[in-house]
């Protein structure tokens, strides 16, 4: 049934009380929703014809052809349901189609605006490239226009998929953007399926009526689709444990997949709770307006003497300590059936008012001496008779049967105080307590964060000043030694260098016996991190062959020293070749290349196996350039194929 726009009730939560905080932020008004939309008259009709048919109380006014109406009535409904501007941007597309809808999507525009104005505010940009979102916002917090950034924050956060929400996690830890999206962004909390939190919460704040019994009906549906992702989920993990001996290889990923598993457990438990609930609600207005009729006609019928304890005693069991959370069906047929039982005893006559009624119809057909005489016999009787207590009666059955079902599933009053408690100011100060100490916790965090990475930093420049003096140092030390006459052959045949066992003793290991020879780089190192390749002392021999033949082959030249480098290449059976073909020439700046000593070298050569897979258990490859300026090699890449 539709409803005037100015319609108070429309801002509550469906039980007559206001929500608990703004669902939007304050910027969010009617006119800035409908200025960031792309949406046309004709637009605005097919999406009202949507909301009509989704909204049972959607007023006839707001049918698209009063923009303003629209819009404003557009607000009111976000205002009241967390998800409904979440739906909203998403039958956009569903109508208009993904590239068309797109655009004249909220957030679309959003994101637009911000780059205009990063652009308009970088003068320069052209020379440097288009920039990513991310730089955008950092741009805009630069010239401290933070209500845009908040915008833009708030729209990923809210009206896009989880992984906006992620992106923009940092920027919700600053202050200035809290204060403004902050409440905004908690209440929404866009988790695995906003449809189905929307209709939980349409569910639990509905009122009862048709609308309501029309979303419990959608409700069971939904939710057997739930349990059968449950059992896929729960079937995948059974599968995914069986195929693996030791639990430690696979904890993560088992873990999340239980935790997806519980995620579906609990979306399914509060659908059905929120379902059942609904239900009941449904259920408690029946059972009233049942059980009210009966009451209004207690005055017209022989049960006038009693009306007011029986009013009584029916409102004592359509209380809120009375009335049942759930109400299964077989409970629900039975309380129906009494209660229409109730109602046939106090509307329809009983025996002595019956023959009464028949007596009379005969009189009236033969007015005959012994038809007034049974008439008068049955009127005496009647007026003699003492009100009947079936009624009551039939009330107590109805009231037992409730009271069974509070014990076993709760009453509408537990719910009720719960929820006053929850809206209570003490509790509400605690709830702003707690999140003013988890936003200085974050503000804590982040600085920790950022005084960490600012150490490791200092150390990780430390380390690498240190490497650069220790090859200056071994170089010097070459030098001298061969102005002495003696110059120094680390790596000769009667060296004994054992190659390391792990990729964590890797590059020690290297500046231990190859200082000034071969060098790792910053690229090199990262790659290390994620090693696969099985064969470590193939990497550390590969490493000692470039620091020994391969070094005095650049260093000294000559045929000899060319033979024992191909002599040992085939005792290793690796092959050294060009890593670059002639069509990524071009390319090779930006991807076989790394930064030396404040030089750009290029990866142009690599040892490889002659194996052709890609698997990174058996696929090695070692990327390396040579350091002119410091007689080394340099390597870029280890110990697997580099991704380009």
């Amino acid at each position: 049934m539709a409803q005037s726009t100015s319609d108070a009730s429309a801002l509550s939560d469906g039980r007559g009380r206001p929500p608990e905080r703004a669902i939007l932020p304050e910027f969010a008004t009617p006119d800035w929703l409908r200025e960031n939309h792309h949406l046309m008259r004709a637009d605005l009709r097919k999406l009202a014809m949507w909301l009509a048919d989704e909204y049972a109380d959607w007023p006839t006014e707001a049918d698209g052809t009063d923009d303003v109406v629209f819009w404003r009535t557009v607000h009111r409904y976000a205002q009241r349901w967390t998800w409904f501007l979440w739906l909203f941007e998403k039958q956009i597309v569903k109508i208009f189609g993904r590239v068309k809808g797109s655009r004249k999507q909220l957030g679309t525009r959003v994101r637009k605006r911000v780059g205009d104005r990063a652009r308009s505010l970088r003068p320069s940009v052209a020379d440097s490239g288009e920039l990513s979102l991310l730089e955008d916002l950092e741009t805009l917090w630069g010239a401290h226009e933070h209500d845009l950034v908040a915008q833009c924050v708030w729209v990923l956060s809210c009206l896009t998929e989880p992984e906006g929400r992620v992106m923009m996690m940092r920027w919700l830890g600053k202050e200035e953007i809290n204060d403004l999206i902050g409440a905004a962004v908690r209440r929404v909390r866009v988790d695995l399926n906003p449809e189905r939190d929307d209709l939980r919460e349409r569910l639990v704040h509905t009122p009862a009526g048709p609308e309501l019994e029309a979303l419990a009906a959608r409700a069971e549906p939904v939710c057997e689709v739930v349990r059968k992702e449950m059992e896929e989920a729960w079937s995948l993990a059974r599968r995914f444990v069986a195929a693996h001996d030791d639990y430690r290889e696979v904890e993560d990923e088992l873990s999340c997949q239980l935790y997806d598993l519980g995620c579906l457990l609990e979306s399914l438990n509060g659908l059905e709770d929120a379902k059942d609930e609904a239900i009941a609600r449904c259920r408690h207005g029946m059972l009233r307006a049942v059980l009210q009729e009966a009451l209004d006609a207690v005055p017209q019928t022989r049960f006038a003497d009693v009306a007011d304890a029986l009013g009584d005693q029916v409102a004592g069991l359509l209380t809120d300590a009375a009335l049942p959370l759930v109400i299964p069906d077989p409970e629900w047929d039975r309380c129906r059936e009494l209660a229409e039982r109730f109602r046939a005893e106090v509307v329809e006559p009983g025996e002595r008012e019956r023959a009464l009624q028949a007596a009379s119809l005969r009189y009236a057909e033969t007015p005959s001496a012994a038809n007034l005489e049974t008439l008068q016999a049955a009127a005496e009787a009647v007026k003699a008779q003492a009100p009947s207590n079936e009624p009551a009666g039939t009330l107590f059955l109805i009231e037992a049967c409730l009271h069974d079902l509070v014990v076993r599933f709760g009453a509408v009053a537990e719910l009720r105080e719960y929820h006053e408690m929850l809206s209570a100011p003490e509790t509400r100060e605690r709830e702003r307590t707690a999140s003013d100490q988890i936003a200085e916790l974050n503000a804590a965090v982040q600085e920790a964060e950022e005084r960490a990475a600012t150490l490791l930093q200092t150390v990780e420049d430390t380390r690498e000043e240190n490497a650069v003096l220790r090859r200056e140092k071994h170089r010097l030390q070459q030098r001298l030694a061969i102005l002495e006459g003696t110059p120094p052959v680390p790596g000769r045949d009667d060296d004994v260098v054992l190659p390391p066992q792990t990729y964590t003793e890797l590059p020690d290991w290297t500046e231990r016996h190859f200082a000034g020879r071969v060098a790792l780089a910053g690229r090199a190192l990262r790659s290390l991190k994620g090693a696969e390749f099985e064969d470590v002392e193939l990497v550390g021999r590969a490493i000692g062959l470039l620091g020994g033949s391969y070094w005095l082959m650049k260093t000294e030249g000559g045929r000899d020293r060319r033979e024992a480098f191909d002599g040992e290449l085939r005792a290793l059976r690796l092959l050294e070749t060009p890593s670059l073909s002639r069509d990524r020439q071009g390319k090779a700046r930006d991807d076989f290349s790394v930064e030396w000593n404040g030089r750009r070298l290029t990866l142009d050569r690599h040892l490889k196996t002659s194996s052709r897979t890609r698997d990174p258990k058996y696929c090695f490859r070692l990327y390396f350039a040579w350091d002119e300026a410091d007689s080394q090699v340099v390597i870029g890449h280890l110990p697997g194929h580099m991704k380009t």
